[in-house]
């Protein structure tokens, strides 16, 4: 039986942010299982209580996990703590920041409650803004996860255009993590490489990975 593929969207989308990429695995012959994560979906209003454990307890029991963004750290997450993931594809993966997280602290400080969310791509649904919280929960999430523990193989897939997550996160994620690391340049994809035009480029990889 060939391995399910868990496919993890990145804050503020949904299920449909991985559809695309989803279709053409499908199309391949992978099985593939999607998740819309606690707080999405609806209304930004409804991410402010979720934490960082809501997330990871929904990602899809899977043999291997791809997650975009937040949803790549909860892959990682997620292969740190379970036995039964085989491997792992982080697009635009950010890095443990603390930086990050004080700079969120200091404007939750100052009274600020909201930030705008990520540029959606053409055709992408998701959130155009973000309660602090949230952002607050992710940063101190992928702080918080042990990347020595993740002795799977691991794809590092980055976006040459990604305006979200600096290109040197991967540089960071790769000597953290203990398994095997490829890496993987989408010459013309952003943020949201699910909805770029690099697709067969990433169906290709996550094939000879598997």
């Amino acid at each position: 039986m060939p391995p399910t593929i868990g496919l993890v969207h990145g804050l503020g989308g949904t299920s449909a942010t991985m559809q695309p990429l989803a279709d053409l695995l499908v199309a391949a012959g992978h099985r593939v299982a999607t998740v819309t994560l606690p707080g999405h979906g609806t209304v930004p209003e409804h991410l402010v209580d979720v934490t960082w454990h809501d997330w990871l307890v929904a990602v899809p029991d899977a043999d291997v996990l791809v997650g975009q963004s937040l949803g790549a750290a909860l892959a990682l997450a997620a292969a740190a703590q379970r036995s039964d993931v085989r491997a792992v594809v982080a697009i635009n993966a950010p890095a443990p920041d603390p930086d990050a997280l004080e700079g969120l602290e200091w404007r939750h400080s100052r009274g600020h409650e909201w930030m705008e969310g990520p540029p959606l791509a053409e055709g992408e649904a998701g959130y155009d803004r973000l309660p602090l919280t949230s952002l607050v929960q992710m940063v101190e999430g992928v702080l918080a996860t042990d990347l020595s523990a993740v002795a799977v193989p691991v794809l590092l897939v980055t976006g040459a255009l990604d305006d979200m997550v600096e290109s040197h996160s991967a540089d960071v994620l790769a000597d953290a993590i203990a398994g095997p690391v490829t890496r993987l340049v989408l010459p013309r994809s952003g943020h949201v490489a699910t909805f770029g035009p690099d697709l067969a480029l990433l169906v290709d990889s996550i094939t000879r990975l598997l």
